[in-house]
């Protein structure tokens, strides 16, 4: 039996870099078939924007949403 690959939930998703009142910049994320979402806390547009790209460039490469283990797995 083979695993089906299945598309990431964020395929799709689109970025808008936006200011903040305190000055500083979020990111709102649109997924395909969901609310926006504003990731906050960047203190530049470039530090928002590289942020974006690299979010976008893990969902192209098949990223999972599962964090990693934080203990290896015991060989035998």
């Amino acid at each position: 039996m083979t695993k089906m690959e299945k598309e990431h939930p964020h395929a799709g998703a689109t970025y808008q870099v936006i200011p903040q009142s305190d000055g500083g910049f979020g990111v709102e994320v649109t997924i395909p078939n969901t609310h926006p979402t504003m990731v906050t806390g960047f203190a530049t547009a470039e530090a928002a924007t590289a942020w974006a790209a690299k979010h976008k460039d893990g969902i192209d490469a098949g990223n999972s949403l599962r964090r990693k283990m934080l203990y290896p797995q015991k060989r035998s």
